[in-house]
């Protein structure tokens, strides 16, 4: 068989495994070199038992071009898709790499993920993504993310266990297909365990923006090396842990921000935090306290503990601690008086916050 026809063949058996949600098939069919892409693909799949598809093609948009790169080879594609959940149809074109599995072409060949035009690699492992309109953003990215991740993991006390990979999507569509086909929230970066840094890539984003970006999804990628149960931890502490990375990075100080959700807390404007624990449950309704009210307990942690009793506490999270357990090992208190603590420290903020205003008003 021809390399085309071979294509073709895996292209049939994708489209086959992902309307069926059949973990083992599609990934049959994933080209096993970059880790990175095969652990993004996993999750892709998986997250069709939850965003199940009625319907997914693939359609060749031109001939398959052998030979692009080394061994690859390069389609045009377009690919459609319907969730169950709304019956809407949805499409996204890109540049498709295929790899054949072995040395002879005629055998069969293996998903590789999206052509990117900008590829960028440094001597230790460093390597950013992207298409050509962000050649420039992708340059700045290659030069400022080694010095913030050597930060993040001083503050963390943790080190990267692979690489940093950053891929930079020109559009929010192709961002949120990356993640799965169900994925339909708006977001600016994306990072889970074991995945490039995802982030969207703007024509007029400014180094302040690209930074701050850059060190959220980095504190995530450095955070998530506390151990195999991180991940599970509450969505508030995981992005709580990120939103304080970036504070060095805000044009704005961190000052001015807590001062706004202290007077939030301070007039009963809060949620619980069970109601911001689950990222794929209820929190999803009170995304905005997720991130406010979790970096600004995490930073009261750090603020009344100390950096090191904060990364000792997501340690024992990592392990799979929840937060009583955690709080009561590594604070000597109950989750309950630690957020009454918070809760007290917010009320304090404010009052001092709207005495000041006070006296700078006053004649």
């Amino acid at each position: 068989m021809s390399p085309q026809e071979r294509v073709a063949e895996s292209i049939h058996a994708m489209e086959s495994a992902i309307i069926a949600g059949d973990l083992g098939a599609y990934m049959a069919q994933i080209d096993p070199e970059d880790v990175y892409f095969v652990h993004e693909q996993r999750a892709w799949v998986n997250d069709l038992a939850r965003n199940p598809v009625s319907e997914f093609q693939i359609e060749p948009l031109e001939e398959l071009i052998v030979g692009i790169t080394g061994r690859a080879a390069m389609m045009k594609v377009r690919m459609h898709w319907t969730l169950s959940a709304d019956e809407i149809e949805r499409s996204i074109e890109m540049n498709a790499i295929f790899y054949p599995m072995g040395d002879e072409p005629d055998g069969p060949w293996r998903f590789a993920g999206r052509g990117w035009e900008i590829q960028l690699d440094d001597e230790t492992g460093i390597r950013v993504r992207a298409d050509r309109k962000h050649q420039e953003l992708a340059s700045n990215v290659m030069m400022i993310a080694p010095e913030i991740a050597a930060q993040i993991e001083k503050d963390l006390d943790r080190t990267l266990s692979t690489p940093l990979s950053v891929k930079i999507y020109a559009t929010m569509q192709s961002l949120q297909f990356s993640i799965a086909p169900g994925y339909l929230d708006p977001l600016s970066g994306w990072n889970e365990p074991g995945e490039s840094i995802k982030i969207l890539g703007r024509d007029s984003m400014s180094a302040d923006r690209v930074s701050t970006l850059l060190a959220h999804e980095i504190g995530h990628a450095v955070s998530f090396e506390f151990g195999k149960d991180i991940i599970d931890a509450p969505w508030w502490s995981l992005e709580g842990i990120a939103e304080l990375m970036t504070d060095r990075y805000r044009s704005a100080p961190p000052e001015d921000r807590i001062v706004g959700i202290a007077k939030q807390v301070a007039r009963g404007d809060r949620r619980s935090w069970d109601q911001l624990s689950d990222f794929k449950g209820e929190a999803l309704n009170h995304t905005m306290y997720v991130y406010s009210q979790g970096w600004s307990m995490v930073r009261y942690i750090t603020e009344r503990y100390g950096s090191a009793a904060r990364n000792e506490w997501f340690d024992a999270l990592g392990r799979g601690m929840d937060v009583h357990e955690a709080s009561q090992l590594v604070f000597n208190i109950s989750f309950e008086d630690l957020d009454r603590a918070w809760e007290q420290e917010m009320i304090r903020i404010a009052e001092q916050a709207d005495a000041k205003n006070e006296l700078d008003v006053s004649p």
